[in-house]
């Protein structure tokens, strides 16, 4: 497939006027200029798909159901959160994860990173409910034998979860020489993060990292710490505001995830919009720089083939048209992207080359 169109180059800048080739699933040509046998998507902005590094849509279920909680008695060990699953079924479990899977790819999230509770009957419900769905997910278990590591991407905690560490020591050992992912949660409240560095095994990645000191963001790169922050979470439960400029200087692999679909739509054009805001209350952040928390730099991080346009990336791509009134009179389309781009103006995903929406 060839076609014409403005997109988004490896370096993040517009082309205005580009072409591309898309063989079998992959992109095997992205060039400057028109050319005349292109199809013509010229009214389209294509950039690489969208990449959630952090989501919960377990509780999909339950939007809404809490105000005014904090991350503890929201989400904690003996938080709300685990009294709703207790009255929900599990058809209403499945049915509200789906929806938010279909939410996310139509909005352009071709990968979510989920953090799935209940053991491996929550891991088999995951793949059971996306089986049909383009859209593709990176398991991370809790609470699951050794023998179970190979059927998910690794493993999601939380720190109360390490108070008996013996109980993980042998799976993250596991992990660790099987490349697998080893996530935790940490940062939300004070003192969690000093608790990391003191882990016999490190994570791969951390999730909130809020308030960090300069030796724990010296002692992250030192130890290439991906860093995934949440900010629309931290807000609505009281934890504070990422200073995403801060890690971003020290050369940290950051991303953005929405959390909790009980506290957060899956969506991450609110998401970065939120950041790209919130970014002046500390220091400024590039708008470039935040949308590569949403692509490359999840790619990264999940060893992906993907989340730039280049020659024999995966062709998981999607159109934005410049036409839309979100868009339309834009004089930075870049920043226009990320501070006001909807899930609405993304008219069509690509999914390995596949239109899987297509408007």
């Amino acid at each position: 497939m060839l076609f014409n169109c403005s997109f988004i180059d490896k370096n993040f800048e517009i082309i205005e006027e580009g072409n591309l080739v898309i063989e079998n699933g992959k992109i095997s040509e992205c060039n400057e200029g028109y050319v005349s046998d292109g199809r013509n998507f010229k009214n389209f902005v294509v950039m690489p798909s969208l990449i959630n590094a952090h989501t919960h849509i377990g509780d999909s279920f339950t939007k809404d159901a809490v105000q005014n909680l904090n991350a503890k008695e929201c989400c904690g060990k003996n938080g709300s959160k685990w009294k709703f699953y207790k009255k929900a079924s599990q058809s209403e479990i499945s049915d509200a994860m789906k929806d938010s899977c279909l939410q996310m790819l139509d909005s352009g999230i071709s990968t979510f990173v989920d953090f799935r509770e209940f053991e491996m009957n929550g891991v088999e419900q995951l793949k059971k409910v996306i089986k049909n769905i383009w859209i593709k997910a990176k398991i991370l278990a809790r609470d699951v034998r050794i023998d179970d590591i190979d059927y998910v991407d690794g493993l999601g905690l939380n720190l109360y979860n390490l108070k008996n560490f013996e109980t993980y020591e042998e799976g993250l050992k596991y992990i660790k020489t099987h490349k697998k992912i080893f996530a935790l949660h940490a940062g939300e409240a004070k003192d969690e993060i000093s608790e990391v560095f003191n882990l016999k095994i490190l994570p791969d990645i951390i999730i909130h990292f809020l308030n960090p000191s300069e030796e724990q963001i010296k002692a992250a790169r030192r130890n290439r710490i991906t860093i995934v922050l949440c900010p629309r979470s931290n807000a609505i439960l009281k934890c504070g505001i990422p200073n995403l400029r801060q890690l971003t200087d020290a050369k940290i692999n950051v991303c953005l995830g929405t959390d909790n679909v009980m506290l957060n739509s899956p969506d991450l054009w609110a998401e970065m919009e939120f950041a790209y805001k919130i970014s002046s209350l500390h220091d400024f952040v590039e708008p470039k720089e935040i949308l590569k928390t949403v692509t490359i730099n999840p790619a990264k991080a999940l060893n992906l083939n993907a989340g730039i346009i280049d020659k024999g990336k995966v062709a998981d791509i999607i159109f934005i048209s410049k036409n839309s009134l979100n868009l339309k009179h834009s004089k930075n389309l870049i920043t226009s992207l990320v501070n006001r781009c909807k899930s609405s103006d993304v008219s069509k995903v690509m999914i390995e080359g596949k239109f899987v929406k297509d408007l």
